[in-house]
């Protein structure tokens, strides 16, 4: 197999439920590591949510040598939001972002992201990423909520594959607001 492709065939998603054991202390410090304070839950809040919210899903991305990120999203009705994605550092640009993505498509069908604003070329790139796997972007004004009330709101953008997120934007933003946010 040749550098930067990843088959999907190969990635799992692994369900995490406790919270004290090592593939949650893997997915916890990947989530403090790869984002920005303003951009998670606290750690007790996370931790519960794990535990008692059943269309919540912390999920360990695994290849057959072990763990290689994670992934965390909540199933609705209507969509999947996709709340945290991140792969180690070590291992980003070989193709298992990409073959991750492509894999929750399958098993989800409509999923909804957010991204933020291509304000800097990281985020740009980001951006370009969701759109190679399939997703568009929304460039309607989109506020992420504070997760706390020592965190800060965020401009962002949503993307989304197989939902009308044009048509539907209100509807989505309310779901999301109210479930993951609690606003």
């Amino acid at each position: 197999m040749e550098k930067g492709y990843m088959d999907r065939k190969e990635l799992s998603f692994k369900r995490i439920i406790e919270t004290n054991g090592d593939e949650y202390l893997f997915a916890e410090k990947l989530l403090v590591d790869a984002f920005p304070p303003d951009e998670y839950r606290s750690l007790a809040q996370q931790r519960e949510f794990v535990k008692r919210r059943d269309n919540f899903h912390m999920n360990i991305i695994c290849c057959p040598a072990g763990p290689v990120g994670i992934i965390s999203y909540w199933k609705f009705d209507t969509f999947t939001y996709v709340e945290h994605f991140a792969i180690l550092p070590t291992l980003r640009s070989n193709g298992y972002g990409a073959a991750a993505i492509k894999k929750l498509i399958e098993q989800e069908k409509s999923i909804v992201l957010e991204v933020e604003k291509p304000d800097d070329e990281t985020s740009r790139r980001r951006i370009a990423f969701y759109r190679r796997c399939g997703l568009e972007l929304c460039e309607k004004e989109y506020i992420q909520p504070a997760y706390r009330d020592d965190s800060n709101e965020i401009p962002m953008h949503l993307m989304s594959r197989g939902v009308n997120i044009e048509h539907n934007f209100e509807e989505i933003k309310s779901v999301i607001y109210r479930e993951v946010y609690g606003k």
